[in-house]
This record gives C-alpha cells, sequence and structure tokens, in this order.
C-alpha cells in the first residue's frame, strides 16, 4: 500500500512539474512547427491580395489546443480566396495544424474563437505566424 501511494505521489510531483514548466517538445512537434512556418512564409506574397476579416486568437500558452483551433477554422476560410499556386501550401499547413493539435493537449477556461477580434489577414499571418514560433521556443 505504502509504495502505491509513493508512486501516484511521484507521478503527481511530475505533471505538476510538466505543468508549471512546460513539457519540452518531442520531434514531431517541432518537425510540425517548422514545417508550418516554412509553409506561412510561402503564403507571404498573398498577404495584400487576400481581404478577408479573419479571427485572430491572442491566447497564452494554456489555450494552445484552442488557440490553434481557431488558426486552422480561419485558414479553413481561406481556401476560396487563395490562388491556384498557394492552395498546396494551404492544404499543408492545415494539415500540420491538425497534426499538431493532436499532439497537444485541450485547455480549459479558453474563450472561442468568436470572441477574438476579427484582423485583415496581413495581421492574421502576423500573429500566426508569432505564435507558431513561441511554441518553438
Amino acid at each position: 500500500m505504502m509504495c502505491k501511494v509513493l508512486i501516484f505521489s511521484c507521478i503527481s510531483a511530475v505533471m505538476l512539474m510538466t505543468a508549471a514548466y512546460g513539457a519540452p517538445l518531442s520531434t514531431e512537434e517541432e518537425r510540425l512547427l517548422k514545417s508550418l512556418i516554412r509553409d506561412l512564409k510561402f503564403l507571404e506574397k498573398s498577404k495584400n491580395k487576400i481581404h478577408l476579416d479573419l479571427y485572430t486568437p491572442n491566447e497564452k500558452e494554456e489555450c494552445s489546443w484552442q488557440t490553434l483551433q481557431c488558426y486552422l477554422t480561419e485558414v479553413g476560410t481561406l481556401e476560396n480566396e487563395i490562388e491556384d499556386e498557394d492552395v498546396d501550401n494551404l492544404r499543408n499547413i492545415k494539415k500540420n495544424l491538425q497534426s499538431l493539435m493532436n499532439l497537444i493537449p485541450v485547455g480549459t477556461g479558453c474563450k472561442i474563437c468568436e470572441a477574438n477580434d476579427k484582423k485583415k489577414f496581413p495581421a492574421f499571418h502576423h500573429a500566426l505566424n508569432n505564435f507558431l514560433q513561441s511554441m518553438l521556443k
């Protein structure tokens, strides 16, 4: 019985430390983040051609899953606005955002996407890039 209590206590301590200091990135997370950042650079030339207002999250790290979900939804709305040469990059971004979400735990107490401000595509692009860069650190 005492051994079970000790094991449970150790597991609890590790979980608390991970929550407090953040878990290190897995190689898969790091690969996905770098791919996303690279694909976003390809969309930079379209920044002035897209005239949509998109919900742009400004959440903290504990809301990473919801923030990624919001970006994924808004990237989906870009499909009709994007030019043919950028469609493959957009599809890669969507696929990699979804894969990254599968690796990250769902946060609690985070606001829904529609509660964020709508911004033009250049600001959305910049915010998404900054968010992914912050996750990479």
